[in-house]
């Protein structure tokens, strides 16, 4: 198998995009733009650490194979001046547009100021600056970040941010709309009287999209919560889907089903998808999320750090929508190949298949196990920082299981790729 990203000297991954060096965190822009994938990302390229951000460039002709390209935006702008925060793309008129949040800092480091911002490029790699969308809405907090953007059936373009309120200090997701693409008016809250139990004191991420005819929202809500019952919401911050209806008249979505966290593991945040149409009509979503949300003590010490480079993402994963409402994600068909796992003790890396009734144990190292018992998977891990060991499960139909293996993360799908579990771990 030929290398993941092939002009790299060092290969970190085999299956999962990375840093070079410094710290990588939220997938942006995903989109297919003139026969390539372009996968953007939020990159510190200066050190390990949050304290700076530009948006760092992987595309693809095949989405096997990756080529690392100059970072596309950085600081240059009063208004984006500490750092190019998270957002999404657009294709219009045959030109490639990002939206952005640029953060403001004082002289003392601390975040003061967002602005909501875009850029043009008429190749894809190069790309000039627009200026700021629109000002600050009037109650909320700072904390208003991550436009996602799209085109409606009425041919009217609508913009999610996620935000936090002033009144209360919990989190909300904002619309806007523009009929011309360039002026924006505040509709209010895309989910106003809805979703109120896991809004948190923000949300972060949003975005919208649509999976074999069914709406979806996902959103990524800090501060929800753990829930040791039920094991849900029991990372540091958390994300999930709703599924329902958008209606373009009121600027509101409806929602049909509750909120359901997309990655019951240890590692999974922010995740964004690309819209992939094909010269047949038909569409592909395609997800990709940043592995690496967790406690700051527990991210000072990643084992990663002493060499120099920290994070990486997912796998990209293909959505569907059930029946039953419920959203599925298995890793895309072009970089999967798969075999059945024999050795349950420190497999090698490698993508595996685990079909059987029976219970089972696999270790990697001696820090981290994952066991089956009866229809409960249980991933046990210790964490590094702490030497304390904490667990995550799912319960449904694992009877087929499978496993993509890297060289420090693993990705586990199960339950008819209805429930997912991704973790890091370090020998």
């Amino acid at each position: 198998m030929t290398k993941l990203v092939p002009e790299d000297t060092i290969e970190r991954e085999v299956y999962h995009l990375y840093p070079t060096h410094g710290l990588l965190n939220d997938p942006n822009g995903l989109v297919y733009f003139k026969d390539q994938y372009h996968v953007f990302f939020q990159w510190n390229n200066q050190a390990v650490n949050h304290k700076y951000k530009e948006w760092g460039h992987f595309v693809s002709d095949d989405l096997k194979h990756w080529q690392r390209l100059d970072n596309a935006l950085h600081p240059s702008l009063p208004e984006d001046s500490a750092g190019i925060y998270s957002g999404s793309a657009i294709v219009k008129d045959d030109k490639l547009y990002l939206f952005y949040t640029g953060n403001v800092r004082d002289a003392d480091g601390h975040s003061v100021a967002s602005h909501q911002m875009w850029a043009v490029s008429e190749d894809g790699i190069h790309f000039e600056k627009l200026g700021e969308l629109f000002e600050h809405p009037e109650g909320y907090t700072r904390h208003v970040r991550d436009p996602r953007v799209w085109q409606g059936k009425n041919g009217h373009y609508y913009l999610i941010v996620g935000a936090q309120r002033q009144v209360d200090l919990t989190g909300d997701i904002l619309i806007y709309e523009s009929s011309d693409f360039k002026t924006w008016q505040l509709r209010g809250s895309l989910i106003e009287d809805v979703l109120l139990d896991v809004r948190g004191y923000m949300i972060e991420c949003p975005d919208l999209f649509v999976v074999d005819g069914h709406t979806v929202l996902a959103f990524s809500p800090q501060g929800l919560e753990p829930d040791a019952i039920r094991h849900r919401y029991e990372n540091i911050h958390n994300t999930g889907y709703v599924i329902g209806r958008f209606d373009e008249n009121t600027a509101r979505f409806v929602p049909e089903t509750s909120f359901t966290e997309m990655d019951r593991g240890f590692e999974f945040y922010a995740p964004q998808t690309m819209h992939v149409p094909h010269d047949d009509g038909t569409v592909r979503q395609i997800l990709w999320a940043w592995a690496g949300m967790m406690t700051p003590e527990r991210e000072m010490m990643v084992p990663t750090i002493k060499d120099g480079w920290l994070h990486v993402l997912t796998v990209p994963r293909e959505l569907h929508v059930t029946d039953a409402l419920k959203l599925t994600q298995e890793p895309i068909d072009e970089i999967l190949r798969v075999k059945p796992l024999r050795d349950l003790v420190d497999p090698p890396v490698g993508q595996y298949t685990l079909n059987t009734t029976d219970n089972w144990q696999l270790t990697l190292g001696e820090d981290f196990e994952i066991a089956r018992t009866d229809n409960t998977i249980i991933m046990r891990r210790r964490q590094w920082e702490s030497n304390l060991w904490e667990t995550r499960q799912i319960t449904g139909d694992v009877d087929q299981v499978t496993l993509i293996i890297d060289h420090d993360i693993v990705e586990l799908y199960t339950d008819g790729y209805q429930q997912v579990m991704t973790a890091r771990y370090f020998k």
